[in-house]
């Protein structure tokens, strides 16, 4: 849900703001927006707060390249603040021997790194230049060739603009190319750029001070690079982190102090500022309202506040927006920020993706095997989370701190229990082993009994020879079988139909409630139409039978007639012609449902070939025939499920990102997110 907000305006004496600034910033509850007002200054400081700003500023940009280039980490107990006159010393007292650690580690990881792309390089062409680089009256032009064609270029080429004055040094590099040296003398040295730049070659140019130095002498040079840099990188390192150790525990605290000083002179210029006063406006959630007069309670006497209720229907943009949910939901918060959050006085969709998301995922996958799968990396990263450990996780670039990979460890949890269950409705792990080994088996008379499905004859005997007749557990939910299709393919629609409807329904009532009339008539009109569109469809049963629409003592025919009658009153009313063709798609959106039926049932089908061919191979040789069996479906289980882990997870959450929240205008209006006036630690 959105935590409803209220609007403050905090006036005090000038002589006072910083204090009650720091007030407001320790309660760490209030969101400031600038506040203009005619007759008092608004904006940055000036003179002796704007001075005292930079100087904050630059020690604080001192402070974190500091730690940044000592890669410092915080440390687990805080420690104290040292004297405001020592931390100028303090940070300078790191910063100088930091500094100088991080060039020479630049310098030596830019050396290595020149060395291993140039060395064999380098190598081939020193040994092709032979004693004449460092000849006084020869000039070499390094450069490497791929194709024996260049290089019958480069020569032609020199020849015509050179004649005889000119001689070439050949040395192999690999498999792939060859170096190549070229010797002319100084005065033809730019004839004979210019007459290789025509034949399309260029001079290779090392970087730095290798550029001038013999080819010789570069060679040398990269091997001592090669022995020597990554020792003395280690060595750097090892005082970098006996560097970081030393101060951390003195930097960051003063660190965090510039940072929050920093922040209450922001904080400061986004206020109406007097001779002798100044007002503040801002947003404060209900619930955190006591927070903020306990912070105000030491300045009653210099300094008075004013709560207002906001206004929903207006501009509610400008509402910043705390999403307050409980412990289970807030978890799945972080799926929705692809987006900015919703505006303030619409709703919050979090919920849905917490129940649904999961929900539509296990349906996918729904299998008891994978499922204990999820089940256990959640269960991994969930008690690394609550070792304070992050999770770098190299394929995507980023790295989890403890907080987010919490997160992340109960949707996985939840995803990997959603699949056991559904796994167990139909009696699949890793595809058709239980059924192989009589654990699940097909009932026909319970299917009947339970879903109205006849097995065909067909069906029958597969299931008798391939031996899953019998077992201790029915399966409930029969998804493979190809009788049981269109019972899956209905269910999918009958979802997709309320989803559908519900999310134009809630468009409806939101615009009703801010009085949005335009967009209330296309939602009622969407309803409409889309009822009428499903009607046709069911008595028509999917266009079988034309003639039963005809049937106007039929109750469906008469909802179908007054759907498409409010549909076309919506259509005026909203003067939204694109109507004709958004009921359509809205129409697809429905069927878009019957992924989760072709998607997984997909999975499924592949997972039972995988079981297959391994338990195949196992009958097939006595002995090692079951080892080999194994491993063969392991393999190609773990194949499948990497070519298809993204479509089960994208397939589930598109439904609700796309063909819920699409109609209800999530994403068209907006909000601003809840960002409150706090101490950097807590940020």
């Amino acid at each position: 849900m959105i935590n409803p907000m209220q609007q403050v305006v905090v006036a005090g004496r000038q002589s006072d703001s910083r204090a009650i600034m720091q007030a407001l910033q320790t309660a760490g509850v209030l969101h400031i927006v600038p506040l203009e007002a005619q007759g008092f200054q608004s904006g940055p400081l000036a003179g002796a707060a704007a001075d005292q700003r930079r100087d904050a500023e630059r020690l604080l940009a001192r402070s974190e390249s500091t730690l940044g280039e000592l890669e410092a980490l915080r440390p687990d107990r805080a420690a104290t603040l040292p004297d405001e006159g020592q931390w100028s010393a303090l940070v300078e007292a790191a910063a100088k021997p930091a500094s100088a650690l991080m060039e020479r580690e630049t310098e030596l990881r830019t050396e290595l790194d020149t060395a291993r792309t140039y060395g064999d390089t380098v190598t081939a062409l020193s040994r092709a230049a032979g004693t004449l680089d460092r000849s006084t009256r020869v000039t070499l032009i390094p450069l490497t060739v791929e194709k024996s064609e260049e290089l019958a270029a480069a020569q032609d080429a020199l020849k015509s603009e050179l004649g005889d004055r000119f001689a070439i040094g050949t040395e192999r590099i690999g498999q792939q190319s060859t170096a190549v040296v070229v010797a002319v003398l100084r005065a033809d040295r730019d004839r004979a750029r210019a007459a290789l730049g025509k034949a399309r070659l260029g001079e290779l140019r090392l970087p730095g001070r290798f550029e001038r130095l013999p080819l010789s002498e570069i060679a040398t040079a990269f091997s001592a690079i090669l022995k020597n840099n990554p020792q003395e990188l280690e060595r750097v390192r090892a005082e970098k982190s006996a560097l970081a150790s030393q101060h951390a525990a003195t930097l960051f605290p003063i660190r965090d102090a510039l940072a929050d000083r920093v922040g209450i002179d922001d904080a400061r210029a986004q206020t109406a500022r007097g001779k002798y006063g100044f007002v503040l406006q801002g947003f404060v959630p209900t619930d955190r309202v006591p927070a903020l007069q306990g912070a105000l309670e030491p300045y009653k006497a210099s300094a008075m506040m004013e709560l207002h209720p906001v206004d929903e229907h207006g501009d509610s943009g400008a509402i910043p927006v705390q999403l307050k949910n409980g412990s289970y939901t807030e978890n799945f918060e972080f799926m929705l920020n692809i987006s900015d959050p919703p505006k303030y006085g619409t709703f919050d969709p979090s919920w849905v993706v917490a129940w649904f998301f999961p929900l539509f995922f296990g349906f996918i996958v729904a299998d008891i095997g994978f499922g204990l799968l999820y089940l256990a990396v959640a269960l991994w990263g969930l008690a690394r989370a609550a070792r304070g450990v992050s999770l770098p996780v190299g394929l995507l670039g980023i790295t989890l701190d403890p907080a987010t990979l919490k997160r992340v460890g109960v949707v996985l949890r939840t995803m990997g229990l959603w699949s056991i269950l559904w796994g167990v409705l139909t009696g699949e792990f890793f595809g058709n082993v239980f059924e192989k080994l009589h654990v699940f088996f097909y009932n026909p008379d319970l299917i009947r009994s339970l879903w109205g499905v006849n097995l065909s004859p067909t069906t029958l005997n597969t299931i008798v020879e391939e031996g899953h007749d019998k077992g201790l557990f029915p399966i409930l939910f029969p998804r493979v079988l190809s009788d049981f299709s269109n019972t899956i393919m209905l269910i999918c629609i009958a979802v997709g139909v309320i989803f559908v409807l519900w999310s134009w329904a809630l468009k409806a009532q939101l615009t009703w409630k801010h009085k949005h009339m335009h967009h209330f008539w296309e939602a009622v009109g969407m309803l409409g139409g889309l009822v009428g569109l499903i009607m046709v469809a069911y008595v028509s049963r999917a266009g079988q039978d034309f003639g039963a629409l005809s049937n106007f003592g039929s109750p469906l025919v008469l909802l179908m007639l007054v759907g498409f009658v409010i549909f076309v009153i919506g259509l005026i009313l909203s003067k939204t012609p694109l109507m004709l063709i958004e009921v359509l798609s809205n129409g697809g959106n429905i069927i878009s449902f019957t992924r989760l039926f072709a998607v997984g049932v997909a999975a499924a089908i592949l997972a039972n070939l995988a079981t297959d061919v391994g338990w195949s191979l196992g009958k097939v040789l006595p002995i090692i025939g079951p080892l080999l069996g194994i491993v063969l479906g392991v393999i190609v289980h773990s194949f499948l499920f990497v070519l298809t882990i993204l479509g089960h997870i994208m397939q589930p959450i598109r439904l609700v990102w796309v063909e819920y929240l699409n109609p209800t205008g999530f994403y068209q209006e907006t909000g601003t997110r809840y960002a409150p006036f706090a101490p950097v630690v807590r940020k």
